[in-house]
């Protein structure tokens, strides 16, 4: 996506519908399971797909942190163009679901929705509308936007060893509630507390790629990244219920210790894949296709939910396959709506950005001024 702040790399973009592809055939598989079986064919990074959620916060990460380094921050401006990038359609998307919502409707339904669109409505899940459930991370993004300024200043200051001990003190506090509560699931997902540990190692890999950026790596290294990225999320899932449902217990939320280390290793292979595909020296065929599609990436994302309700409701039982379902109907209907919901909701917007990094410091690196 362009932007006033940095120069365009078109393969972030590639990166960013990934992430939203993976999460919406992860959606459209768990509402298929519901009218027509699992499919026998299970790839593991589509049949968790939820993951994908932690690719768009580690990219978030990665983007800022080249954006900003070295580099003072206006922060009011960085305030504004957060709320013009965010805050359109996740606005637009809630109030539908809510104004949709057949009566009679709860007399709550006003306060659930002014409160559904503060940046710590993720508190109380997935209170975003008919059609919002999976906009609860939008609103860990804006926590994440919050928290940036003062992040951005400690990197300066201290070095990456604050970033380090941050996310290790995260670990220390998910390890502290699983030993109080027998769960951290939701603390490690739906919260600041495990999300923040992927922003930050976004935030690293972006350090490590300003450092580095003029060295490339040959051959396809990404590919090898996606296989690995399989092969640990398939060990990660084989204990029944890791993520939602612990099956052995009847219980509704997991009760698996992994998610104390979960969200710090999605960060870390997440962005292996980043730091992997960003600097192969390779051409994808397609690139402009692929960019377009990473560019309405939010859009696609917000929509997709209302996509696999339509197609698993009049369609999916007809195609035998939750993932023909996804590719053939799911994935087409959104990029349709999203390519109009980017034209007509969030470009007008985008165009009020400006620019919230001050001038190059003499000393910054090539690497700051790239890649976004």
């Amino acid at each position: 996506m362009q932007s006033p702040n940095i120069a365009y790399n078109p393969r972030l973009d590639h990166l960013r519908f990934f992430a939203a592809f993976i999460v919406l055939m992860f959606h459209t598989n768990a509402w298929y399971m519901g009218v027509a079986g699992r499919d026998r064919f299970r790839l593991p990074i589509l049949d968790q797909g939820y993951t994908g959620v932690g690719l768009f916060m580690v990219i978030s990460g990665m983007i800022l942190t080249l954006i900003t380094y070295e580099r003072e921050i206006d922060t009011k401006r960085f305030y504004l163009n957060r709320l013009l990038r965010i805050y359109p359609l996740f606005v637009v998307v809630v109030t539908l679901g809510y104004f949709s919502t057949p009566d009679p409707r709860e007399t709550s339904a006003g306060i659930d929705y002014l409160m559904a669109l503060l940046p710590i409505s993720n508190l109380y899940r997935f209170k975003y509308g008919a059609y919002g459930g999976a906009m609860f991370s939008v609103m860990i993004e804006m926590q994440f936007y919050l928290m940036f300024p003062i992040l951005a200043l400690m990197l300066r200051q201290r070095g990456v060893r604050f970033y380090l001990a941050l996310i290790g003190f995260l670990l220390l506090l998910r390890a502290i509630v699983f030993a109080l509560n027998g769960t951290v699931h939701h603390l490690g997902y739906f919260s600041i507390f495990g999300a923040l540990d992927l922003f930050l190692i976004g935030c690293l890999a972006g350090v490590y790629y300003a450092r580095t950026e003029e060295k490339r790596i040959s051959g396809m290294w990404w590919l090898v990244a996606v296989v690995v990225i399989n092969v640990v999320i398939f060990f990660m899932h084989r204990p029944s219920g890791l993520f939602h449902v612990n099956y052995r217990q009847g219980s509704s939320v997991s009760s698996s210790v992994l998610w104390v280390v979960w969200p710090t290793l999605q960060g870390l292979m997440w962005a292996g894949l980043v730091l992997a595909y960003l600097k192969g020296s390779f051409a994808l065929p397609f690139s402009k296709v692929w960019a377009y599609l990473g560019k309405i990436s939010y859009s696609l994302y917000a929509w997709h939910t209302i996509a696999c309700m339509l197609a698993v409701a009049y369609i999916a039982p007809l195609l035998g396959s939750s993932y023909l379902t996804g590719l053939v109907v799911v994935l087409p209907s959104a990029v349709a709506v999203s390519a109009l919901s980017y034209y007509l909701v969030e470009s007008p917007f985008l165009a009020l950005r400006t620019r919230y990094v001050k001038a190059d410091a003499p000393e910054s690196p090539a690497g700051a001024r790239i890649a976004a």
